[in-house]
């Protein structure tokens, strides 16, 4: 998409709004499948919901093709809503305890819907096997195993705080603890390499760190790909046959799609392909969701306000956490001011000129939360709007 194409697109639009391109949003869901093909077909691929936030997109990834199976949800109330539109086969990939959760997993459970909920504890086990005492058949988990790199005995820890769950001991000790319940069963596992699949290793805003990250990704795809292996071999000879080994995301697609003892991989980010996903070296997607604010005004020659454009993504703060300014080309944001609530200033470049009203494309850090700010996003295809379609805020929820 260019800019006088957006431009045009826009025309007459409430700013700000987000725009979907349908072209570049195909062409990854399309990659993605590719890349599983091409790996052996031994792979599904389920859709993380979290990077999407939206049903007809959600919708649309899974009518794309066969290699879609299955969502990755990222709350049991939000597992709830996508069961009552119709989509079943929902994984639910962080923990939860309270009882209205509790009590929506087992009203889907006992509808018929597949579901299953992760786990990482024996508290988490007890309290959940509590909650589904009655159960015609067995409530489903899926056991959380921290995929970190650890090294000098867990004094480095490289990757995300997830679970405690580490060892293929660890693992064992929960599936035998498990089977004192008749109200759960564990199916399956999920071992996300998040300092692979999250951390790009050309990213413009660490590039003194551009070598160490490489060498944290490296070192990370042996360690993990021998553990995930060592567990699934124990646990067959042990007789537990997993219907569920989910690992892999967004930026590591094509390296984990060649561990043939995982039976699924997961992916979302790249279908929408926020400015994080940019910075690979083993994967490229195309931008395809952007947000555009207006012009409002100019404080002085060579410089732009936005109306809005403060949406920051979570996660550790830095610049690599603001939007970036896409379209026109060659727009900066101000380092004393970066993305505000209410206002945005933008250095533009010599002979680009944007006169109150027009509009600026940017692209926000990661792919779902701008679903969190607004209620629609504007489907684009052949350089007009062909569809309107909601948001979760936009249908009336706030999972979080």
């Amino acid at each position: 998409m260019d800019y006088q194409t957006a431009r045009s697109v826009l025309a007459g639009e409430r700013l700000p709004a987000v725009l979907v391109d349908l072209e570049a949003f195909d062409s990854n869901v399309a990659l993605g499948a590719h890349i599983l093909r091409e790996s052996g077909g031994r792979h599904t691929l389920r859709l993380a919901t979290k990077s999407v936030r939206v049903p007809e997109l959600i919708r649309r990834v899974l009518a794309s093709s066969p290699v879609y199976k299955g969502l990755m949800c990222y709350s049991a109330e939000e597992a709830a809503l996508l069961g009552s539109l119709g989509f079943d086969d929902l994984l639910v990939a962080y923990p939860t305890l309270q009882a209205s959760d509790l009590t929506a997993l087992r009203r889907l459970h006992e509808e018929g819907r597949s579901v299953c909920l992760m786990a990482d504890s024996q508290a988490g086990l007890d309290m959940i096997a509590r909650h589904m005492e009655g159960v015609a058949r067995p409530f489903r988990l899926i056991l959380d195993v921290d995929m970190s790199l650890r090294l000098w005995r867990g004094q480095v820890h490289l990757g995300v705080r997830r679970s405690p769950v580490r060892t293929l001991s660890d693992v064992l000790e929960l599936f035998d603890y498990s089977e004192r319940y008749k109200s759960v069963k564990i199916v399956g596992l999920m071992g996300y390499e998040a300092q692979v699949a999250g951390l790009g290793d050309r990213s413009p805003f660490n590039r003194l760190q551009r070598p160490l990250i490489s060498w944290i990704r490296r070192r990370s795809i042996r360690d993990v790909s021998r553990r995930r292996r060592e567990i699934s071999e124990t646990l067959a000879r042990r007789g537990h046959r997993l219907e569920i080994f989910n690992g892999g995301g967004t930026g590591s697609l094509n390296i984990t799609a060649h561990e043939p003892w995982l039976t699924e991989l997961a992916a979302g980010s790249g279908f929408l392909c926020s400015h994080l996903f940019d910075y690979y070296s083993n994967i490229k997607f195309k931008p395809a969701c952007f947000f555009a604010c207006q012009v409002v005004r100019s404080s002085d020659q060579g410089y732009v306000t936005c109306q809005g454009g403060g949406y920051i993504a979570s996660g550790t703060a830095g610049w690599d956490k603001a939007p970036r300014p896409y379209l026109p080309a060659g727009l900066k944001l101000v380092s004393t001011e970066g993305c505000g609530e209410v206002q945005t200033p933008l250095l533009v470049p010599a002979g680009t000129t944007l006169p109150p009203g027009d509009p600026v494309l940017f692209r926000h850090a990661k792919a779902g939360e701008p679903a969190e700010r607004f209620l629609e996003y504007l489907l684009v295809s052949e350089d007009r709007i062909v569809g309107r379609v909601k948001t979760y805020r936009g249908m009336g929820y706030c999972f979080f």
